[in-house]
């Protein structure tokens, strides 16, 4: 039986993040445990939009966890990047949403009337002010919103980036490595592995949209279930986007290179991965109505992430109660690479036993 002070299972965003952030501050023996590899589900499927000002978020707690997380961007790109030497496709230039009714206008306004007094920065732009700075946009659009500090980072980077950074720090990585059952005691948690076992004083379990199954045969209930997000990849080769482009359930995100993500579609289809022709075209419509040009631009690939949607619309980052040394960190839905950051943070915190960032109640998990 192996052993360590930590295991966590899971190796996308949140647990990559986890891990490199605890061997960051502490001295721990951890251990990554991946049934796959390396950010093979959502993480890796995800556009990488970083959206605060532009989210949905109003207010309250979950709002307060978005703004802390895309602050502690910017330095963890620049020490990630210097690290290991490869470019997290990190676009500074900003989100633009889009409006091409008046009903959309109106409520776009409202957004960035409401955002402003929250002191977060953006700006009302007329159909003028967009063209000029894309002018492959769909001329028909009544109003438009640019929300400066909302940004992307190429997902599938940014978790390789997370991973070496924690082998370095001395993290053990374990790929293709399925956890079949964990069994909590007072001490420790032992891991029952399709490859022996692991004992463990602490386990995060940070598995995304199979935490709910992982975790039932102990009786708990975690409130997530998958939300299948379809993506497509297209790369125009006459014109470009600088900025991601938003109207309502699309959105059109620029990557270095020259590729286009156009995202997403969410449907709650159990486990199933499928692109679907009716997904496909769904996200193409959303495109054109978008860029009317993207329509003749050749599609390089279609694929589809399991979200793990929370039911209590906000993620849990929380110990079990009555089994303390089991760390829940799931349930980031939509908000995954942007919240890595904090949760990272918070879950070294409930670790190590320092004082928390943020007031953890609302995060907390309650047996259902």
């Amino acid at each position: 039986m192996k052993t360590a002070d930590v295991a966590i299972i899971g190796a996308g965003v949140i647990g990559a993040c986890i891990a490199e952030t605890l061997a960051r501050v502490s001295r721990l023996r951890i251990v990554l445990l991946e049934r796959g590899t390396p950010g093979c589900e959502a993480s890796n499927a995800a556009a990488g939009v970083l959206a605060v000002a532009s989210g949905q978020a109003r207010r309250g707690v979950l709002l307060e966890l978005r703004r802390l997380s895309a602050d502690m961007f910017p330095a963890l790109v620049d020490r990630l990047q210097q690290e290991a030497g490869i470019d997290l496709g990190y676009r500074r230039e900003g989100l633009i949403s889009l409006a091409f009714s008046e009903e959309q206008a109106v409520a776009l306004r409202a957004l960035v009337l409401h955002r402003s007094e929250q002191g977060l920065r953006c700006e009302m732009l007329s159909p003028a002010d967009v063209m000029r700075l894309e002018p492959a946009v769909n001329p028909q659009l009544q109003a438009a919103a640019l929300f400066a500090d909302d940004r992307t980072i190429n997902s599938e980077h940014f978790v390789s980036a997370l991973i070496g950074a924690a082998v370095r720090r001395g993290v053990e990585r374990c790929d293709k490595t399925a956890v079949r059952g964990v069994l909590p005691s007072a001490g420790a948690v032992t891991l029952e592995l399709d490859r022996g076992r692991i004992e463990a004083g602490v386990v995060i379990v940070a598995a995304g949209a199979w935490s709910r199954p992982l975790l039932e045969p102990c009786g708990v209930k975690v409130p997530v279930r998958p939300a299948r997000g379809e993506m497509l990849a297209v790369r125009p080769t006459t014109w470009e986007l600088r900025h991601t482009l938003v109207a309502g359930e699309g959105c059109l995100v620029p990557r270095t290179g020259g590729e286009l993500l156009i995202g997403s579609t969410t449907l709650f289809d159990g486990f199933n991965k499928q692109v679907t022709a009716t997904g496909r075209a769904t996200l193409r419509v959303r495109a054109a109505a978008m860029v009317p040009r993207i329509s003749a631009a050749a599609e390089l690939r279609s694929w589809a992430g399991l979200r793990p949607c929370s039911t209590i619309r906000r993620p849990i980052i929380a110990p079990l109660p009555g089994m303390e040394n089991v760390i829940l960190a799931t349930g980031h839905h939509r908000n995954g690479i942007l919240l890595a950051p904090i949760t990272a943070q918070l879950v070294a915190e409930l670790v190590t036993g320092a004082a928390p960032t943020v007031f953890m109640r609302p995060f907390s998990y309650r047996k259902r």
